[in-house]
Formats: structure tokens, sequence, C-alpha cells
């Protein structure tokens, strides 16, 4: 079943991105860009960047992933949201950088990070689906929490810990040296 459900959100997650590239709603992430201007020091060491964005996805997929027993709605909506922003930086960044660079920007990292955050969302669906059963047929929650939690920290925190090694020190020096 977890399969399943990562499939379908891997499906959101991409019809979400194509959704955000075509929405040509990029004022948004211009504004989210002036924002987060004010972390660019952090770039400067890869080492603070990388944890940095490790902490960032590891706190957002737990909260995700554990917010799932709500009838899984939360992590179906934070993966749609994510995909949809994604879209919108390509659409922003496009014209300026073109495929080469946005693959570069997304990819070294990406191919890690977004499978670890779509297997902590199908986790929390589970957990939702787990909890729809507790509370109207009696089934046992706690070792299905249990079991996410294990695949949490046992493949996920790894997953995004590589993830947030290799954007800081892969992906931000490739993306600076196609500028």
């Amino acid at each position: 079943m977890r399969k399943l459900i990562s499939s379908f959100l891997f499906i959101v997650f991409f019809v979400s991105a194509y959704e955000g590239y075509v929405s040509g709603e990029v004022k948004i992430i211009e504004e989210l860009g002036r924002f987060f201007g004010e972390f660019e020091k952090i770039l400067d060491d890869p080492f603070k960047f990388a944890v940095f964005i490790f902490l960032n996805n590891a706190v957002k997929s737990l909260i995700a992933m554990l917010s799932g027993f709500f009838f899984g709605i939360f992590p179906i909506l934070f993966i749609a949201v994510n995909g949809y922003i994604l879209g919108m930086v390509v659409a922003l960044r496009l014209p300026e950088w073109g495929w080469v660079k946005i693959a570069a920007a997304i990819l070294p990292h990406g191919i890690i990070e977004i499978p670890a955050v779509v297997l902590a969302c199908s986790q929390g669906v589970m957990l939702g689906y787990r909890f729809y059963l507790a509370v109207f047929k009696g089934e046992k929650f706690k070792p299905h929490l249990m079991e996410s939690l294990r695949v949490y920290f046992r493949i996920v925190v790894p997953m995004l810990l590589i993830a947030a090694v290799v954007e800081a020190f892969i992906t931000f020096n490739l993306v600076k040296k196609l500028t």
C-alpha cells in the first residue's frame, strides 16, 4: 500500500509542479526570494547551509508525516504545495537560466530529497488511514505510528542528510559554475 500511496504522491508532486510552472504566479516567488534574501549569509558557509537545509527539510517532513493522522490530508497538501512552488521557481528562472542550469539546480540533490519527502508523506497518509481504522474500527494505532517513526529515522533522515550535503557542496557549486 505504501508503494501505491508513494506513486500517488509523486503524481501529485509533478502535476502540482506543472501547475506552478504554467500558473504565471511568479510574483509570489519573487516576494519569497526577497524574504529569504536575509539568509544569504548562510550560503557563504556550505556546512551551515547544509545544516540549515537538512533541519528545514527534516522538521517539515516530520511534521507532514505526523500530521497525517488527520486523515492524510496535510501530507498530500504538503507535497502539492512544494511541487507548485518548484514549478513557479522553474518558470521564474527558466528564461534567465535555461533548462541545463535548471536541471543542475534541481537534480543532484532532488533525486534524493524528493523521494525522501514523498516517503515521509506517504507514511503520513498511511497514518491517516490507520488512524481512521483505529477510531472507527478499533484497530491499534501505536504500532503503525512506531513503524512510521522507524521509517522516518532509518530512511528519511539519512536521505535528507545526504541530499542537504549534496545541495550545499555540489548543487550550489555546479550552479555557480554554470553562471
